[in-house]
């Protein structure tokens, strides 16, 4: 009998997480233009893939995603549904639009979906930090609509979650 993964699920104050491309998204950069800048690209207009590879770097507003490859897929509309980064590591930096701590996720593989949920996925690895509280895990999704953070360790236990949250520190001057 297989034993499930380890899970651990955690509420946690990150606002939008690899919010990185097209007029489908939500948040302060959903409407701005998207660069992206690469060694290589390929577009294919049939079937709506586009594949980016040489230190890609895809910048939107206050969001920068940065990994060896991207491949970004849309809507027969023209709307990012999917982009999938690879990297040494993948990485996502946002600065919120309240200015407050800056989000970051890395991992070697990354997925981001645009809708049903709108959501993050972090494979192989990966780590999502917001000042200094982390959720670290084999696997790592964010579900940004509900902000809930569900980080699992590796099958045959030989990694576990972790989960490092800091007490917010009170000094509220308003």
């Amino acid at each position: 009998m297989r034993r499930k993964p380890i899970e651990t699920v955690a509420r946690w104050s990150l606002i939008t997480l690899l919010c990185c491309a097209g007029a489908a998204m939500a948040g302060p950069s959903g409407n701005e233009p998207i660069y992206l800048d690469s060694d290589t690209a390929e577009l294919d207009s049939t079937t709506g893939i586009s594949v980016y590879t040489g230190d890609v770097i895809m910048t939107q507003g206050v969001r920068r995603v940065t990994g060896d490859r991207m491949t970004v897929y849309t809507t027969e509309q023209r709307e990012v549904r999917r982009v999938v980064v690879e990297g040494r590591p993948a990485v996502w930096i946002e600065r919120p639009a309240d200015q407050g701590e800056l989000l970051k996720g890395e991992a070697p593989r990354m997925e981001y979906f645009t809708r049903d949920p709108e959501r993050v996925m972090l494979f192989e690895g990966g780590t999502v930090t917001q000042g200094r509280n982390t959720v670290s895990g084999e696997t790592v999704e964010y579900n940004l609509e509900t902000e809930v953070a569900r980080a699992r360790g590796k099958e045959d236990r030989s990694e576990r979650t972790r989960i490092v949250l800091f007490p917010e520190d009170g000094n509220d001057d308003e």
